[in-house]
């Protein structure tokens, strides 16, 4: 079901939505670039394994140890090449968790496909029991663990000080590599549903709060960074309180969706992502990570959408949203 996880992550992230170019660029590098890297540093692991040990006890080191150092390098990597060259479009923990989600849903959609023909070739029996593994038990577990990089990645994108920024995504590396290990180990054992119940399902539970969380920050910035731009004109004192929320954002699309059709939504929504940038921005600027010509030169080009995108919508507004 990629279509609806990949819906679910992409709801995390509402305040300040990724763009879908670059959704796309990790979902595909998952599922060709990481698949095709795991796929080969897999296959040979095995078969060295194999000339020093029996076969059992090769598969097992391969799939417990093996694939998961290979597998979430593979796809965390893709997190940390748009950290160093995407800096502006991860803005912390939940970005970190929707790109990591991203890139592991497209790996996880490839291998359930070798998987699947694997086991079709073996029986009905054994294509059964590899669907409610991995189609049943398990479809949000590789995007779990290669969301503990992302958080990594995202608490390093906001961190204020150095050491932070090189120890968080190391640790964030490590859990992913641990759990995905755990998870592989129980497979190969048949203590699947006892570490789902035990360790998986906690854990997911976990990243929910860590999104929980930091959704709360991002409306707290917004509530006190915004104002200052509505005193000097740049927002309406009115759309204070709907930037804040994320229900009232959905109703002002809706709003100027039924008065005039999609390009005044898509101003609107526009108009919400600008705002939400420039309180980000502050953020950075306030944690140093930006020089002074950065970020004012960001600071213009986001005020500049968002007096192009106001004019998208502004006409459609009744003078009670726009007093």
């Amino acid at each position: 079901p990629v279509p609806l996880l990949v819906a679910g992550v992409l709801v995390l992230d509402r305040y300040e939505p990724e763009p879908r170019r670059l959704l796309l660029f990790t979902f595909f590098w998952g599922a060709t670039a990481a698949a095709f890297v795991a796929l080969i540093l897999n296959t040979v692991g095995v078969l060295v394994l194999r000339q020093l040990t029996d076969n059992a006890t090769a598969d097992f080191i391969s799939a417990s140890i093996g694939a998961p150092v290979v597998e979430e390098c593979a796809t965390g990597a893709v997190i940390l090449v748009l950290l160093r060259t995407r800096r502006h479009e991860l803005d912390g923990p939940i970005d970190g968790i929707v790109y990591a989600a991203l890139v592991a849903l497209g790996f996880a959609m490839t291998e359930n496909i070798l998987y699947y023909s694997s086991a079709a070739g073996q029986g009905s029996t054994a294509l059964i029991g590899t669907f409610v593994v991995r189609g049943v038990f398990s479809p949000f577990l590789h995007p779990m663990f290669t969301a503990a990089t992302g958080i990594g990645l995202g608490y390093a994108a906001i961190a204020r000080n150095r050491p932070a920024r090189i120890l968080a995504p190391i640790a964030g590396l490590l859990v992913a590599m641990l759990l995905h290990g755990i998870w592989n180990a129980a497979a190969e054992e048949h203590h699947v549903i006892l570490v789902y119940l035990t360790i998986m399902l906690p854990v997911f539970i976990g990243v929910l709060v860590v999104a929980a969380v930091e959704r709360r920050r991002i409306k707290r910035l917004l509530a006190r960074v915004l104002p200052m731009y509505a005193g000097s004109g740049w927002l309406g004192p009115a759309d204070l309180p709907m930037l804040a929320s994320i229900a009232q954002r959905r109703r002002a699309r809706r709003f100027v969706r039924a008065r005039g059709g999609k390009l005044p939504a898509q101003a609107m929504r526009d108009y919400q992502a600008a705002a939400t940038e420039l309180a980000l921005l502050h953020d950075r600027g306030e944690r140093q990570q930006l020089d002074a010509a950065t970020f004012t030169a960001r600071q213009q080009e986001l005020l500049r959408a968002l007096a192009a995108a106001r004019n998208g919508f502004t006409p459609y507004l009744t003078p009670r949203l726009s007093r």
